[in-house]
């Protein structure tokens, strides 16, 4: 089952009320019945699209003494260079955190590699501020709630990646493994090298490249606030048959100290038990990206949403 492809034009062209709402709605039936979707129209110039390619393409190209010593300032994000082979998957890539924090070193043999991420990433960040408002308005939440509950813009992050070619006999193909992402939504820019799919009702489905498209999905900080009634779909990698695959994505992440939890329009307004208990984010950002940090990490040291899933039994409406 194809994912809906979502015009915003109507959106970043302030349109009329009309082609807005439609839109809107679009958006967030999307959201609802999927997790996943594409934009098109999105505000992110082609050209721009063009040479984030070309730069990051590069950079996976230079030596690797240069892409280690692309290290961040001051993050508790593992951000710069770093690399996965193994159980979780196998690939490369180059995050970014606020431009202000910087790096310390930026490759010389890549001209303008800062400057095209940091762009990126402001056109990134301001969509993502939009999209918010969008589920905000299509939830019947207050007038700029969403945004207003998580003003903090410091945990987003960009990502570049890298996936190695693999061979038809090749047993480990997996670049990525299934999972949910832990943030509000991602922003998604894929090569054509295809690789990447969702998981519906059980099956797994493709998502194949297309041109000027950015791919969107709810995270699981949008699922425990809306006390399930949005899903973060599980997704996944695989590497392609002889060629690397490139992909760029932003995470609209939530601050690091919120206090996550159902919020009250999901469930004691409608009557409906919380599904979740209340967390501090950074208990869920840091056991997701604990993998990154340490290759020795096992999976169930990966702790996902469910973990802080209320049982059943424990529901006080029953």
């Amino acid at each position: 089952m194809a994912i809906p492809v979502v015009d915003l034009a109507s959106i970043i062209n302030h349109s009329n009320e009309d082609d807005r709402k439609k839109a809107v709605n679009e958006f967030g039936k999307a959201c609802l019945e999927f997790g996943f979707l594409r934009i098109i129209n999105h505000g992110l110039p082609g050209e721009l699209i063009t040479s984030s390619r070309e730069v990051t393409e590069k950079f996976f190209d230079a030596p690797i003494d240069e892409k280690l010593e692309c290290k961040p300032v001051s993050s508790i994000l593992p951000a710069g260079y770093g690399k996965m082979n193994g159980s979780f998957g196998c690939n490369e890539w180059l995050m970014v955190c606020q431009p202000a924090l910087g790096f310390n070193v930026f490759p010389s043999t890549v001209p303008h590699l800062r400057e095209t991420l940091e762009e990126v990433y402001m056109y990134l960040q301001n969509l993502g501020t939009m999209v918010e408002n969008m589920v905000n308005d299509y939830l019947g939440l207050p007038n700029s709630f969403l945004n207003q509950f998580n003003d903090d813009r410091s945990k987003d992050v960009l990502m570049c990646w890298r996936y190695p070619p693999v061979a038809a006999d090749d047993s480990n193909k997996i670049g990525r493994e299934e999972h949910q992402d832990t943030n509000c939504f991602t922003f998604l820019l894929q090569d054509d090298a295809g690789g990447l799919e969702y998981e519906k009702d059980g099956s797994w489905i493709p998502v194949p490249p297309l041109e000027g498209s950015l791919v969107v999905n709810v995270g699981s900080t949008i699922q425990a606030l809306t006390n399930k009634k949005l899903v973060a779909a599980r997704h996944r990698v695989w590497k392609p048959e002889g060629r690397t695959r490139h992909s760029l994505a932003f995470f609209y992440n939530i601050g690091s100290e919120k206090w996550i939890e159902p919020l009250p329009k999901f469930t004691d307004e409608i009557g409906e038990a919380p599904k979740y208990k209340g967390f501090i984010y950074k208990e869920l950002l840091e056991a997701r990206l604990k993998k990154e940090r340490n290759p020795h990490t096992l999976r169930e040291e990966v702790l996902n949403l469910e973990h802080f899933a209320i049982p059943v039994d424990d529901c006080n409406y029953c």
